[in-house]
């Protein structure tokens, strides 16, 4: 339900421009890294990269990263083609086949078992994936219509190449977005674009329109007292505006994934 008071949407827009809505915005992004994969670099040609989102967690068996299943699977199918493809999280380089926990292709969520030198070393860079989100209680309360979430991910549009060896995954996140339609293995967020502001924007970017790559990002609730984690993007529609995400509850502690009943 949107409002249609011009006073109250004013309010509401220069809360959300102001410290507020920079502290809602960036809170996704503390939990949540660029994951890449691709050719390893070359100076003298180009090399195919493409990139998702990575959410941090930990439900109180160790670190865990989860993203979406179509990453893990083009990573592997790169893999039968180039068998020194690579695939780096941050700045660390690993095999997440080799630690995947599950991988649930209608659901489109995978999930990788992360070692303690593995997490300490992805968690140093600064505060962009700078901590494992720890849930107060789990499973978390069901959304509901008319909830807002805070989100955020790494737009592959935006991906620069710096040097021919370096990258950098500019990030893109929102601390208000209502939410239009629960499900249970599904909810969706209608994008409001006339009711966007700018809380922060330090390098001064374009409107986003394909929002490809934040697949795997986080998206919180704050419940009043503390935050919860409220689920994972899995896919945007360009064409309709829409953004779907899939439901915490969808994960067990131990990161495994309840499928959708049949």
């Amino acid at each position: 339900m949107t409002c249609d008071d011009p006073e109250k949407i004013e309010e509401a827009k220069r809360l959300a421009a102001g410290p507020l809505g920079e502290k809602l915005a960036k809170y996704p992004l503390l939990f949540s890294k660029a994951a890449f994969f691709g050719e390893r670099p070359a100076k003298h040609k180009s090399t195919y990269v493409r990139n998702g989102t990575v959410t941090l967690v930990d439900f109180g068996t160790g670190p865990i990263a989860i993203t979406c299943a179509h990453v893990i699977s083009d990573y592997r199918k790169l893999l039968k083609t180039n068998e020194r493809a690579l695939f780096q999280l941050g700045n660390v380089e690993f095999d997440p086949l080799s630690q995947l926990i599950a991988e649930d292709k209608r659901l489109d969520l995978a999930t990788i078992r992360l070692t303690p030198t593995q997490a300490k070393a992805i968690t140093r860079e600064g505060e962009i994936g700078a901590c494992f989100f720890q849930p107060v209680s789990w499973p978390p309360p069901s959304l509901s219509e008319g909830d807002f979430i805070a989100f955020g991910g790494f737009p592959g549009r935006w991906r620069e190449r710096r040097a021919f060896d370096k990258l950098v995954f500019p990030s893109f996140s929102s601390g208000a977005c209502r939410v239009a339609s629960v499900a249970e293995d599904r909810f969706a967020c209608q994008f409001e674009r006339d009711y966007w502001v700018t809380a922060f924007d330090i390098d001064k970017r374009e409107d986003l329109e394909d929002l490809g790559g934040l697949s795997g990002g986080p998206a919180f609730i704050h419940r009043g007292l503390y935050w919860d984690f409220a689920g994972v993007i899995y896919e945007f529609s360009n064409d309709y505006d829409i953004m779907l995400l899939r439901p915490a509850h969808l994960f067990n502690p131990d990161g495994s994934i309840i499928g959708p009943s049949v």
